[in-house]
């Protein structure tokens, strides 16, 4: 009753794993149709990252990383959902495989906050104005509302993957000790 239970939870948040990432995804292809007026001259956030003298290269490989690891969260909730729909894995096997997956779910979560929160301190310098990218994301004279509701967005995406992966760690604990206690008896 509970290996099925523990399948059905692998199944789903591999799933919203997916739509998560997938949304991510298209939030960061509309960010780079943005425009970020500085110094009174408008670049698009694709050609200001990409390819200006503006924005530094640390801040264009943050951002690569970023979408790399938008990217490895699909990958890994394509895995769980994988994992979820086998019928065939045996139950010590899986509880391990959800202590792991849960763990390196925790772990991505805070290389990804170290890439946000690092992306948000790159300093954007141009002939007048000094200023770091988040906070260009949230002046209103610098881009319209839409980057900062995406930038909340990613942020809050990122602690609920962080709070998943202690979830999931917590469940594979948990049936780790039901499965060995099982043995046991």
């Amino acid at each position: 009753m509970i290996y099925e239970k523990v399948l059905k939870f692998l199944k789903i948040i591999g799933s919203i794993f997916i739509l998560i990432s997938l949304v991510e995804i298209v939030f960061i292809v509309l960010m780079n149709f943005v425009y970020f007026t500085i110094d009174g001259n408008s670049y698009l956030l694709s050609e200001f990252v990409y390819s200006s003298s503006i924005f530094p290269f640390s801040g264009t490989l943050l951002w690569l990383f970023l979408i790399s690891s938008m990217v490895c969260y699909g990958i890994i909730g394509f895995f769980m959902f994988r994992v979820g729909s086998k019928t065939k894995i045996e139950s010590i096997p899986l509880a391990k495989f959800l202590v792991v997956i849960g763990m390196v779910v925790l772990m991505a979560g805070f290389v990804k906050m170290n890439y946000l929160v690092n992306l948000g301190k790159t300093r954007i310098t141009s002939t007048i104005t000094i200023v770091t990218f988040q906070n260009a994301l949230y002046d209103m004279y610098i881009t319209p509302i839409m980057p900062a509701i995406i930038w909340v967005f990613f942020i809050s995406v990122n602690i609920a993957l962080l709070i998943s992966g202690l979830v999931i760690t917590a469940i594979g604990i948990k049936y780790t000790l039901l499965q060995e206690q099982e043995v046991n008896e």
